[in-house]
C-alpha cells in the first residue's frame, strides 16, 4: 500500500497535497508476520517497493555472488551492465555468471570492465583469474598488478575496509625481484578506463531491467481531510 497522503483543504478551497514517504522495512519474516504500519494503521512501503529497480539490481547481483545464474538473472546483470559506467557490480556479477557456466573468456572480459573502472571486487578477481590461468593467459605478473590495485584500492580504505590478504598471500614467492619490479610500475601506470557499450541489446533483454519505479497515486481511502487551522 502507498504511503499515506494528507490533504489539507483551506477555506477558500485551495488544496495542498503533502507526500509523507514511510521508510521502514517489512516486518520480519516469519510465519504470518504483520506488516509494519503507521500510527494511523496504515501498512508501510517496504524498501523493496519504494525502488523496485534497486532492489532487482541487487538482488541479481546477489544471486549472481551465489552461483544462481538462470536466464532471467543472466538478461537482468545484461540489462544493467550495458549501462555503462555506474553499473559496474552487475558487469563484475555477469562476468562471475559467465564463469561459473563454463564462459570463461567472455566472463573474464566482464571482469575486466569493471575492475579497470576501479571495482575493488573485480580487481581481486583478475589477480586471481592470472594466478589461475581462468578465462585469461596465466601471468603472475599481471595477476600480482591487479591484486596490488586491489590492496591499494582508495574505495576500501576510505571505508576503513581491510583487504582480503589471502590474495596478496598467494602470489608471494612467485617472483622475482625483476618481476616485482614490473608488477610495481604495471600498477603506477594503471588509470581508471569506464566501459561504454558499441552495441545494441536485445529488446528483450533491454526491457528486463526496466522496472517502472512511480509509486501509485493514492485512493480516497489513503486520503484523510482536515480543517485548514488558519
Amino acid at each position: 500500500m502507498p504511503a499515506a497522503r494528507i490533504q489539507l483543504t483551506s477555506k477558500a478551497g485551495v488544496v495542498i497535497a503533502l507526500s509523507v514517504i514511510a521508510l521502514a522495512l517489512a516486518a520480519c519474516s516469519g510465519g504470518g508476520a504483520a506488516r509494519k504500519r503507521d500510527a494511523d494503521g496504515r501498512v508501510l512501503r517496504t524498501l523493496a517497493e519504494q525502488d523496485p529497480s534497486s532492489t532487482l539490481y541487487a538482488r541479481s547481483v546477489s544471486q549472481a555472488a551465489r552461483g544462481e545464474c538462470g536466464t532471467e538473472t543472466f538478461d537482468v546483470l545484461t540489462c544493467f551492465a550495458y549501462r555503462g559506467h555506474g553499473y559496474e557490480g552487475a558487469q563484475m556479477a555477469l562476468g562471475q555468471c559467465l564463469i561459473a557456466t563454463g564462459q570463461e573468456a567472455s566472463g573474464a572480459e566482464w571482469v575486466r570492465r569493471a575492475a579497470d573502472s576501479g571495482w575493488s571486487e573485480a580487481q581481486k578477481l583478475m589477480a586471481l583469474l592470472y594466478l589461475k590461468g581462468e578465462g585469461v593467459p596465466q601471468d603472475v605478473i599481471e595477476g600480482t598488478k591487479w591484486a596490488k590495485l586491489y590492496s591499494r584500492n582508495p574505495s576500501l580504505l576510505s571505508l576503513g575496509v581491510q583487504p582480503d590478504i589471502s590474495v596478496a598471500q598467494q602470489f608471494s614467492g612467485r617472483l622475482t625481484s625483476d618481476q616485482v619490479s614490473v608488477a610495481d610500475q604495471r600498477a603506477a601506470d594503471w588509470v581508471p578506463a569506464f566501459w561504454t557499450p558499441s552495441t545494441e541489446l536485445d529488446r528483450s533483454v533491454k526491457r528486463s531491467c526496466a522496472v517502472d519505479g512511480k509509486r501509485p497515486a493514492p485512493t480516497s481511502a489513503d486520503v484523510v481531510r482536515v480543517p485548514d487551522a488558519y
